[in-house]
């Protein structure tokens, strides 16, 4: 997610962005600036840099009181921290334009160097398996290739999708546990354990070679769904087991058929599927989503 004060600067630089991040060309620099867990990071990539341009950054950095920075190829990542208050965009304007003022005069006729192949040549920035990359169009041609490669390898690849459905519900088995204490011990819906119903159900599916596809994705939600209902009911069993102090089957049989039970059961049953069947939608458009990014190359869109 992209703050506000981040697409403005993006805008008012004429740059582009994608979903984590502002990304262009400022003079003849490479600019890419996002944010962090309580801060803003402004990375900048150079067509040359040298002793003496580093000890200019660093007179930069010393007189705005900026401590934490990282030396890149070519480049430098600076991090503004946010701790009590956000980090001044102004500030963080004023400080990239001096920088990139400084090397459109240093290297006039020079720009950033191609991600992949290192050599000078008019390039543009692409997203890339959630990347953004700065390429050359020989390069981008090499990875078109390639994923036209890795299209076809996908594509006989065994779909697999009831080894993977298996895989989902065996890894999803933990989950059960932590339904029966959220729900016997602290008294929470058995929905709360969802999120770890999917994320367990991804790495099963996954382990067991289930195919990466929407399908899959949906398989994985099913599941899910099903560890829900089993959550639920041994949560509730061991809860009326803990009531009556005994390990008695006949006797928790015998209970789960009185109708006030039932009623109660179909009760916290239907609240944790609700409650659940929100966020299993949410991740599911949000799996389809990310398993499509990972096979696409797109061209960052405008502010």
């Amino acid at each position: 997610m992209l703050w506000p004060g981040i697409k403005r600067l993006g805008k008012e630089l004429q740059l582009k962005r994608t979903d984590s991040e502002v990304i262009g060309m400022v003079k003849n620099c490479l600019v890419k600036m996002y944010d962090g867990n309580n801060r803003k990071v402004l990375e900048l990539f150079f067509p040359e840099i040298n002793y003496i341009d580093k000890e200019f950054l660093i007179n930069i950095l010393v007189q705005n009181k900026i401590k934490k920075y990282d030396w890149l190829i070519k480049g430098i990542r600076i991090t503004f921290p946010e701790i009590i208050k956000p980090y001044s965009m102004s500030k963080i304007k004023d400080i990239l334009l001096c920088i990139t003022d400084y090397f459109e005069k240093a290297y006039p006729n020079d720009k950033p160097q191609c991600n992949k192949c290192g050599m000078k040549k008019d390039a543009d920035v692409y997203y890339i398996r959630n990347s953004s990359l700065y390429l050359c169009d020989d390069c981008l041609s090499q990875y078109k290739r390639d994923k036209n490669n890795e299209d076809w390898e996908y594509k006989q690849v065994p779909t697999n999708y009831l080894s993977g459905f298996i895989g989902a519900l065996l890894f999803s088995l933990p989950g059960i546990l932590v339904t029966i204490l959220l729900f016997v011990f602290l008294g929470r819906l058995a929905a709360l354990s969802a999120l770890l119903y999917v994320f367990l159900g991804i790495k099963g599916y996954t382990k067991f070679k289930g195919k990466v596809t929407p399908i899959g994705a949906s398989i994985v939600i099913i599941s899910g769904l099903i560890m829900v209902g089993i959550g639920v009911f041994t949560a509730y069993s061991v809860l009326i087991l803990k009531t009556i102090e005994s390990f008695d089957i006949n006797r928790l049989i015998e209970i789960l058929k009185i109708p006030d039970i039932q009623r109660e059961l179909k009760m916290n049953l239907t609240t944790s599927y609700v409650v659940s069947g929100f966020y299993f939608i949410f991740q599911l458009f949000q799996m389809m989503k990310e398993w499509r990014k990972e096979y696409a190359i797109q061209i960052p869109r405008a502010i």
